[in-house]
């Protein structure tokens, strides 16, 4: 039995389509962007995004140029949104809103600690050098 690797890329461009054709896709988080919320190997399901979805603090999933992200959106603007991973401290990514593929529903607790968390921005590099080591 061979082994062959598909690179994110195109894997998350069959994600892109799925959502497009209007289905849901539950996918496996790969990396430590979205710590402490999500870890590296959770699954999630990704549903169609909507109009009424681009609010602050959703986590959504989009194209971000030369890779795709599943990042939380912490600014909304007329055309545009912007986003950052909760495991980052800086790098946030700005794109159209027709970039944005994907939405996970939260839960109303999930959004509060969000909000905790995100206000937390300034000082959260401590916390997370923690659940990088424990989770």
């Amino acid at each position: 039995m061979s082994i062959k690797t598909v690179s994110n890329i195109a894997t998350f461009s069959v994600v892109r389509d799925i959502l497009l054709e209007g289905s849901s896709v539950t996918v496996s988080v790969n990396g430590q962007s979205m710590l402490p919320f999500f870890r590296s190997g959770s699954t999630i399901l990704l549903r169609p995004i909507q109009g009424k979805d681009f609010k602050k603090y959703a986590v959504v999933f989009a194209d971000a140029g030369d890779h795709f992200v599943v990042h939380r959106i912490i600014e909304v603007r007329k055309t545009s949104v912007t986003l950052l991973g909760d495991g980052n401290i800086i790098g946030t990514e700005t794109m159209t809103k027709d970039k944005v593929y994907g939405i996970v529903d939260c839960s109303a607790m999930h959004i509060f600690f969000a909000k905790i968390w995100l206000w937390m921005r300034p000082i959260r590099r401590f916390p997370l050098a923690i659940f990088r080591r424990v989770l």
